[in-house]
């Protein structure tokens, strides 16, 4: 849980953010940018209370907000980290990323003779539909969605999904109107995560991918 005390004009933060498979981040990694006189300008400040509230009534209001927001990626953990495997593997699936050739992420035993032909090929059209049911689409449990996890496995059993996922390396969080922005890399030199970052607004909607 999160934290958030105003005082002198300074915002400080203390606890952690779950954000599933993007990382578990403390309070040294997230960051809340504005000052308290735009913070009172906030939507989701002027929603909650008047333009001249307090420092402890704006403090108390962030930190049930953004506590709010984590119970609902927690809750809803199981979309949100598909959303997340699906937007991962499309950048690698688009240009056809050997990942075997990394060390330690790789089941050598599960590779075919000649992997740059036959790993990605055989599922593009079911990875397509995936991604179709994922994209700009909410993560709040309003809509059922495949397993992606569960297809990632099985369709590509080679890449050693548990090694990866362990890996990842949570860089920031920023705390935003509406929205929270994460960034984070894999743990095998950024080889298949580099500073991969989205926007989750509060339906947990990705909004802006990048990777790389």
């Amino acid at each position: 849980m999160l934290d958030i005390q105003i005082h002198g004009g300074e915002v400080r933060i203390s606890g952690c953010f779950d954000c599933g498979y993007m990382g578990l981040y403390d309070g040294e990694k997230i960051h809340l940018y504005d000052k308290p006189d735009r913070l009172r300008d906030w939507k989701t400040v002027r929603e909650r209370l008047g333009p001249d509230c307090s420092d402890d009534a704006l403090s108390a209001c962030l930190t049930e907000y953004f506590n709010a927001f984590e119970e609902k990626i927690r809750k809803n953990r199981k979309q949100v980290n598909d959303n997340f495997l699906i937007l991962a593997f499309e950048d690698w699936e688009a240009c056809g990323y050997p990942f075997w050739e990394i060390s330690g992420l790789t089941r050598s035993e599960f590779l075919p003779p000649d992997p740059d032909e036959n790993v990605y090929n055989p599922y593009w059209d079911e990875m397509n539909a995936l991604e179709s049911a994922y994209q700009d689409a909410p993560n709040d449990g309003t809509q059922e969605k495949a397993d992606v996890e569960a297809v990632l496995r099985k369709n590509f059993p080679a890449l050693d999904w548990d090694a990866l996922l362990t890996s990842i390396e949570p860089e920031y969080l920023s705390l935003e109107d509406g929205n929270i922005a994460f960034q984070c890399s894999d743990g095998f030199g950024a080889e298949l995560l580099c500073g991969a970052y989205d926007v989750l607004d509060e339906s947990l909607t990705f909004q802006e991918w990048h990777n790389h």
